[in-house]
């Protein structure tokens, strides 16, 4: 027995030593103190910066708020520093290692045991974990740097893992007395993936996560209430009871984190906008059309089969003998500069930064599972499969959207539906590598698996055999992006998409091809001893394949130039000429406009400066109001005014009063790197008096006396939160009236999570800060 638990051992130690080799060889750059150059984390950087600085001098006063971007914002959702987290520790020695190729291991080793609780076969269980793990969708966000939803999908599978096994135990054999004790391990275990999934921080892949194991539990309870599993009714009742009490702790564990987040969800973006005139009135969530804008199209969901089905990338890059590198090189330019990233995808989605590639083999083998499997593994996992996909569809799939926008609890917080896909990323490689374990245990008959190779084949094989010999199948290789390029150009961009098409659609037909022809190997002879250890090849080349499959797609989108060293990333945030001229004012408080970054999609400026722009997917929707009615129109006011302008000189003399963001402070404007600020003239400063106050009766009549009322001297104030209304306040007719001349107010102290003022005047006035 001792001896049996030793060697048990030894190979589990064995397998998670092969998965911190495969994740640190697919990136080996990290070992010797790489980064990846991610965009997001930038975007993150700029906007946190201040907190940062803050929280690092005042570690006692942590900052709550910062003014750093779009006028000052809570930072619930940008720093993850909450105080009493008694399981930080446990989410932190699971990250261990060298970021990101420690999420890659996390993500190995749960999908392993995701496998396990299912029943699967160790070894089996090793390329399962493959397929989920080195699924492209995956290096796709460690690229960009969506590091929180690349924990949580890591994450994901120990929490179906642990639910599985629960479940699975409760149905056994043995008494009940001799269950709980497994069941309750298995709930405990439950309860601790929860809350180190929940950790992670990414609510809309959590909510996936919760799908999954929802329609899991319906599926168990289906099957127990038939009549020949009745019996387990009250296992599964213990069971389930169980996976609640012990779920809700999970969740619990983070309510420092979630408290917070969902007292601020209803002021952000995703709480909906307080404007009738307003797409998404009254909502509680996002407007349908913004949460679908980035919806999987029908016609590409072929690229979980084959890569490149619509070009993959809108960044990619094309050989230099490329029909566009040719049609360059003839034109005597550099055609390897061109080829680097030319706007490859051309499906219906705004862009992407890849496809959602499951696997040749992956989706080869799930196929097979559905023609070989019976019972409720096959049910559940094609039920979370389809929904995934219908999900996905978003806006080409409106009436089921719709539904889940109108009635899904939570739904409509969540953008980006096409993220649904993450599913499968799941449910396609578990049943797939289920089917696999069953036929290496010659489970299923012979005959039954022969006839289903064929029609599996037939289906994935042939359609990408006929995608290669008729890539029309796809379309007509057009982009939206297209429409800007002179047409020989375009005309050349097209014959590379289809090439693309073509050489991944012949490489998914060699991959399936062989894995299929390894099965049918095996069965070449009716002797079951030869066929058993034929079989056992044929699991291990169909796992050679599946690495070589995965890694290589991976590779597109996560190789060795997107790495960088720490100091390369820090250099985007380098100070420039014009940081160092506006630096030298010495005010305590303004705000800064950068027009040489994407104003409202950059944090560049947040990193030094308090900015009118910046980053954030939960700013507040009163700003993106205010975006949208009045600070957008004054920038191109600013613009029109430098039309003309030959000088700096010029240009400072034509600056336009713009209102509102003079009303926020504005004071400096950047036109590039290198120039010397813009000053505003019209900036009111940190606070000011004002004449009058104007009382309106709601938000629509609010934003529009922002737009005709001289703020400089009259305050609007809605209705609800008009001064006079407030416990000590006075009272309407004690309110000053006319603006005091000699009044003087003025910030003489700033942090994140303070501001002083002083003042004088001779006598009472009405103050706007």
């Amino acid at each position: 027995m001792n001896k049996k638990i030793w060697k048990d051992t030894a190979v589990y130690v064995g397998i998670a030593a092969f998965f911190i080799v495969l994740s640190y060889a697919f990136m080996p750059e990290v070992l010797s103190g790489k980064i990846v150059n991610q965009s997001d984390i930038s975007g993150w950087r700029g906007m946190a910066q201040e907190s940062m600085e803050w929280n690092a001098t005042h570690p006692d006063d942590k900052a709550m708020w910062t003014d750093s971007m779009f006028g000052g914002m809570p930072n619930a959702t940008m720093l993850d520093d909450f105080q009493g987290d008694f399981t930080k520790f446990i989410y932190k020695a699971l990250l261990w290692g060298k970021r990101p190729a420690s999420y890659l291991f996390l993500a190995l080793l749960g999908a392993f045991l995701m496998m396990m609780a299912l029943g699967v076969n160790r070894f089996i269980a090793v390329i399962g974990a493959v397929a989920v793990a080195f699924c492209s969708y995956n290096f796709q966000i460690i690229q960009v740097g969506h590091n929180t939803k690349m924990q949580a999908i890591a994450l994901a599978p120990w929490a179906i893992a642990a639910f599985v096994f629960t479940y699975r135990k409760a149905f056994g054999t043995g008494g009940s007395k001799h269950k709980i004790p497994v069941i309750t391990l298995g709930a405990a275990l439950f309860g601790l993936a929860i809350s180190m999934q929940i950790k992670a921080n990414h609510v809309q892949i959590t909510y996936y996560l919760a799908i999954i194991l929802l329609i899991y539990a319906l599926a168990t309870l289906i099957w127990v209430l038939l009549k020949e599993n009745r019996h387990n009714l009250g296992n599964f009742a213990l069971a389930s009871a169980l996976l609640l009490v012990f779920g809700l702790v999970g969740i619990g564990t983070n309510a420092n984190k979630l408290m917070p987040t969902a007292a601020y969800a209803p002021f952000t973006m995703r709480g909906g906008s307080e404007l009738s005139g307003n797409a998404n009135a009254n909502a509680d969530g996002l407007s349908l059309d913004y949460a679908t804008a980035w919806s999987y199209g029908i016609e590409e969901t072929p690229n979980l089969l084959i890569p490149n089905f619509n070009g993959g990338s809108s960044s990619g890059a094309l050989d230099v003998d490329s029909a566009v590198g040719e049609l360059f090189r003839k034109a005597g330019q550099n055609p390897q500069k061109v080829c680097s990233a030319l706007p490859l995808y051309w499906g219906p989605q705004p862009f992407t930064a890849g496809p959602m590639y499951i696997g040749a083999i992956s989706i080869f083998l799930f196929i097979l599972g559905l023609f070989l499997i019976d019972g409720r593994e096959k049910w559940w996992l094609l039920a979370c499969t389809v929904l995934a996909v219908l999900l996905a569809w978003g806006n080409h799939f409106l009436w089921f959207t719709q539904l889940w926008f109108d009635y899904a609890p939570m739904y409509s917080k969540f953008r980006t539906v096409s993220m649904a896909l993450v599913i499968l990323q799941f449910c396609v490689p578990l049943l797939g590598v289920y089917t696999l374990d069953r036929i290496v245990r010659e489970e299923i008959p012979h005959r039954r698996i022969v006839k289903a190779v064929w029609w599996s084949f037939g289906i994935t094989a042939g359609f990408c055999l006929a995608s290669a010999l008729v890539p029309s199948i796809a379309g007509n290789f057009s982009a939206a992006s297209d429409a800007g390029m002179q047409d020989v150009i375009a005309d050349a961009l097209r014959q590379d998409r289809r090439h693309l098409l073509q050489v991944d659609a012949m490489r998914s037909f060699t991959l399936i091809t062989l894995a299929a022809g390894a099965i049918m190997f095996s069965y070449l002879k009716p002797d079951p001893f030869v066929a058993k250890g034929r079989i056992c090849i044929a699991a291990g080349v169909i796992a050679v394949l599946m690495v070589f499959d995965l890694w290589s797609v991976g590779k597109r989108y996560l190789c060795s130039e997107d790495f960088i060293t720490p100091r390369q990333f820090s250099s985007q945030f380098n100070e420039r000429a014009v940081d160092k001229d506006i630096l030298s004012d010495k005010d305590l408080s303004y705000r800064v406009l950068d027009l040489s970054e994407n104003t409202f999609n950059s944090s560049v400026t947040s990193y030094r400066h308090k900015s009118i722009g910046g980053y954030s997917p939960t700013k507040m929707q009163r700003y993106q109001d205010l975006i949208d009615h009045n600070i957008s129109f004054e920038i191109k006011d600013f613009y029109s005014a430098m039309k003309g302008a030959s000088t700096l000189d010029d240009i400072q003399k034509a600056v336009p009063y713009m209102p509102v963001m003079s009303m926020l402070n504005l004071k400096h404007i950047i036109i590039g790197a290198d120039y010397p600020a813009v000053t505003n003239p019209y900036a009111f400063g940190a606070a000011w008096t004002v004449d009058s106050v104007k009382t309106v009766s709601n938000a629509d009549d609010e934003l529009a006396a922002v737009s005709d009322t001289d703020l400089r001297h009259t305050a609007v104030v809605r209705k609800e939160n008009d001064p006079s209304n407030h416990r000590y306040a006075a009272a309407p007719e004690a309110l000053p009236l006319g603006r005091v001349e000699d009044a003087r107010i003025c910030i003489t102290y700033y942090s994140p999570n303070e501001l002083r003022y002083s003042y004088s005047s001779t006598t009472p006035c009405i103050a706007v800060f």
